[in-house]
């Protein structure tokens, strides 16, 4: 990004956090002596969708920039996120340099990448939950100790799997160090147009992750709920759906891509080793 094309920037906090509107205003002002207007937002529902800005600074973790993605809707913009979390995987710095993370984005020194972006259609759900725009993943999981759930993957008509168990994973690459990654699924590296199907404590031996194109998209159908009348349906650990036997799920391609800033195109991997000990046995001696 060009110095120049910084005109106004979005700062995201959460006020319900300690500090927040403290640490914004600080920096709103240090923006501001560099000639960058600023729009503060430190209500953690309000719609970034209208709000005219170049770029959205992130103060949190990364269930914070998840849910900055999805207020942007289809009107993404260049995202820089410094991590007041506990992992921080998505945000590009630390707290503590807050004002490096600023001298560095109006400097023009961050690099964009683009990520893919689903929509999340429940068939059957109520209105209001009907279709969600993520990043994450798609997760189909029973409800509570409700017993073992069925749910059916298919992608253009032909059958993935069927997964009988806890439920199943369906995470894009930006999603495939979350939830997948903990369930056992592989790592995809970020700029795979992809997805992860990681089964959640299955019954099966035979049931192992499956990385594949997303195409035209996936459909889950929930078959059985257990001893449950409903499963769950989450979208990026943040927007939930009760969904029934017969329910059908579609994940889908969303038209938009989150634009994601960070330090280098390799600080991806920098921080799988930092802070997963990603690939970290030592070398050996010559």
């Amino acid at each position: 990004m060009a110095e120049s094309s910084i005109r106004r920037a979005l700062l995201i906090g959460d006020a319900k956090k300690g500090g927040t509107a403290e640490l914004i205003n600080r920096h709103a002002e240090w923006l501001g002596e560099r000639g960058v207007e600023t729009i503060q937002i430190t209500d953690r529902d309000a719609s970034l969708h209208d709000l005219d800005g170049d770029v959205v600074v992130v103060w949190g973790g990364d269930g914070s920039l998840l849910a900055a993605a999805r207020r942007m809707a289809d009107r993404q913009r260049p995202t820089l996120g410094i991590n007041r979390g506990r992992l921080g995987f998505l945000t590009a710095f630390e707290d503590e340099q807050s004002e490096v993370a600023l001298q560095k984005l109006v400097a023009g020194e961050l690099v964009e990448e683009t990520r893919l972006m689903f929509q999340c259609r429940v068939d059957g759900a109520a209105s209001e939950a009907k279709q969600t725009l993520g990043l994450n993943d798609v997760v189909v999981s029973r409800a509570g100790a409700g017993g073992m759930i069925v749910v059916r993957v298919r992608r253009a008509g032909a059958d993935i799997g069927t997964y009988r168990g806890d439920g199943v994973i369906a995470a894009t690459a930006t999603g495939s160090t979350a939830y997948s990654m903990a369930a056992g699924g592989p790592v995809l590296a970020p700029d795979l147009d992809a997805v992860v199907l990681t089964p959640l404590a299955s019954h099966s031996l035979s049931a192992h992750p499956v990385v594949l194109s997303i195409g035209d998209g996936l459909e889950l159908e929930v078959l059985e709920t257990g001893d449950m009348p409903y499963a769950y349906c989450i979208v990026d650990g943040q927007v939930q759906t009760r969904v029934h036997a017969g329910t059908r799920i579609h994940m889908q391609t969303a038209p938009t891509r989150f634009r994601h800033l960070t330090q280098s195109p390799k600080q991806f991997f920098d921080v799988l080793v930092a802070k997963f000990g990603f690939a970290g046995m030592a070398r050996a001696r010559r």
